[in-house]
């Protein structure tokens, strides 16, 4: 039982260790984030031979153990708000020599010295990163690992509807329209002025044969 329990902690730690960059020899170590906001700040503690030593993330504002070893020489990198790490480049050796972050302003700082080999880490589009894994001893950090989220999504506006040629013809029409019904009112008024006219004409005529007629008898 005991065994069996051993060898599954060790394939725990090694299927672990294969997500690593650089070595993966070491004490397995990952930066808890759930529940404490994005990553805010990022804090690297160095060797005498200026190589990374320790790390420690902000996320809002609670600070996370020190992983690896503290010393008195450290720096710090400090993300504004909106801002996150989408890319970060390092080279290593036998310990973790340099880190460089890459944000989606633009911005890169760089943590160490680059020498020894190569590597690079990138979630993919449209995400950044949320926390870090790795690898140290009791000299440096070892290897790194990283964890990348996708950024929250933006409120969708509602759509602006743009009227078509058509729509603009269609209310073209109706406005023709009211036009040629108000035209067509003006003239039936004009019309019934006419007439009233014509009546008070007949009127007056009827009146004129009268007055003969009386003076003829």
């Amino acid at each position: 039982m005991l065994l069996l329990l051993t060898l599954a902690l060790l394939a725990g730690a090694t299927c672990r260790a294969q997500n690593v960059l650089g070595n993966n020899r070491g004490t397995y170590f990952y930066i808890v984030d759930e529940g404490k906001g994005e990553i805010k700040s990022i804090r690297i503690f160095y060797t005498a031979a200026r190589r990374l030593k320790g790390i420690q993330l902000q996320f809002h504002n609670h600070w996370s153990d020190v992983y690896g070893g503290h010393s008195a020489s450290y720096e710090e990198f400090h993300l504004k708000d909106g801002e996150h790490v989408i890319k970060v480049q390092g080279s290593v050796g036998i310990c973790l020599n340099s880190l460089t972050f890459i944000t989606n302003k633009g911005t890169e700082f760089t943590f160490g010295k680059k020498r020894g080999h190569q590597i690079e880490a990138n979630g993919g589009p449209d995400k950044h990163l949320q926390t870090v894994n790795g690898m140290y001893s009791m000299l440096c950090l070892r290897g790194i690992g990283f964890k990348w989220t996708h950024g929250p999504e933006k409120p969708q506006r509602e759509p602006t509807i743009i009227p078509g040629p058509d729509k603009e013809k269609e209310d073209s029409k109706d406005k023709d329209k009211g036009k040629d019904k108000d035209k067509d009112e003006d003239d039936n008024d004009d019309d019934d002025d006419d007439n009233d006219e014509d009546d008070d004409d007949n009127d007056d005529d009827d009146e004129d044969d009268k007055k003969e007629d009386e003076k003829e008898s």
